[in-house]
C-alpha cells in the first residue's frame, strides 16, 4: 500500500514539462491512488489556451465522467477523492486537477511553478474563477 503524504508530498515542486503536463500529473495520480487509466495525450508544439480548452471540452475520455452537482452551500466541496477538477479563468476549463479530498485540495501542475497542492479559495485568487469536479461514471 502506498504512503499517501509521502508520495504526495514527493510530487510537490516538480517542474512542469511537455512530459510532465498538469494531464500527465493526473494521469499518474489517478493511476498511483485510484487504480484508474486515463489515456496519453500529446501536446502538440504550438501549446496554447485555445488547444487546452479544445481538447478538455471534447477529448471522449470526458464521457467516462460526470460532473458532480454542486452542494447547496456555496464553497463547500462534495466531490469524492480522486475527483477530476477542471479549471477554468472564464466558463471553459484551460487546466486540469486532481481532488485529494481528505487534504481538502487539489494537486495540479502549472507551467510557472510545478506541481502545487492548494485549496479551492486559492485557485480561485490566483484567477482560476471556476472549478468544475467530474467523477468516474459508473456502470
Amino acid at each position: 500500500m502506498i504512503d499517501r503524504t509521502a508520495y504526495l508530498t514527493s510530487l510537490i515542486g516538480r517542474p512542469w514539462s511537455r512530459e510532465r503536463s498538469c494531464w500527465a500529473l493526473a494521469q499518474e495520480i489517478e493511476l498511483d491512488l485510484f487504480g484508474r487509466i486515463l489515456p496519453d495525450i500529446t501536446l502538440p508544439d504550438a501549446l496554447g489556451w485555445r488547444w487546452m480548452m479544445d481538447t478538455i471540452a471534447s477529448h471522449p475520455e470526458r464521457e467516462r465522467w460526470c460532473e458532480v452537482p454542486p452542494p447547496p452551500v456555496p464553497g463547500l466541496i462534495a466531490a469524492p477523492d480522486g475527483a477530476l477538477v477542471a479549471m477554468a479563468r472564464a466558463d471553459r476549463a484551460a487546466h486540469i486537477g486532481v481532488w485529494l479530498a481528505p487534504e481538502r485540495r487539489v494537486i495540479h501542475c502549472d507551467e510557472a511553478f510545478g506541481v502545487q497542492i492548494e485549496a479551492a479559495p486559492a485557485l480561485r485568487a490566483a484567477g482560476w474563477n471556476r472549478l468544475r469536479f467530474y467523477e468516474p461514471v459508473t456502470d
